[in-house]
């Protein structure tokens, strides 16, 4: 599986030589500071080889890597949840600094959606966000995400409290908009 979100960019699945590039770009207190705390700042090679691991074991058909020719820098994925959540799917992502403001998670994202909805059978996409991640808040609304409800101070991170944002779209909304 590979996707052209534009002409320097792909969507592609994760490769173990990806450590490298996810280290690299990974690693940047801006975007930890938006993951939960699973998400390790610094973000050194030796954990990303070790996701890169569990990806290959665990999810190697939902969780991708967005890069360049020559290098991972950033990743999108979604989880398929469990017991009675089996069609639901939590979506994740992140992409290195440089790289922001240019429409290359939305792009990316929409090539998700599209594949979780049809390759994948997934009716409920969702997001949890921090309320200050206005950035991935607006990539969301762009790719059809409704704000589902604010669950307030649910989220504690850097000794503070955070209200969680949660946004999902429906394969049935996806379906609606292209009639």
């Amino acid at each position: 599986m590979e996707k052209k979100l534009t002409e320097d960019i792909i969507l592609r699945k994760v490769l173990y030589g990806d450590a490298s590039g996810l280290a690299k770009y990974g690693n940047n207190e801006r975007i930890a500071v938006n993951q939960r705390d699973s998400y390790p700042y610094p973000y050194t090679i030796e954990y990303a080889r070790n996701w890169i691991h569990y990806i290959k074991q665990h999810h190697d058909d939902t969780r991708f890597v967005i890069a360049t020719e020559n290098e991972a820098i950033g990743e999108i994925g979604f989880i398929t949840q469990p017991d009675v959540h089996l069609y639901s799917g939590e979506v994740a992502y992140w992409i290195g600094e440089q790289y922001w403001g240019q429409g290359i998670a939305t792009k990316a994202l929409k090539y998700l959606i599209n594949y979780a909805f049809k390759e994948k059978g997934m009716k409920r996409l969702y997001a949890d966000i921090l309320e200050y991640n206005k950035a991935s808040c607006r990539v969301l609304q762009k790719c059809g995400f409704q704000l589902d409800g604010v669950m307030r101070s649910h989220i504690f991170k850097k000794n503070r409290f955070y209200d969680q944002l949660v946004f999902s779209l429906l394969s049935d909304d996806v379906a609606s908009s292209i009639h």
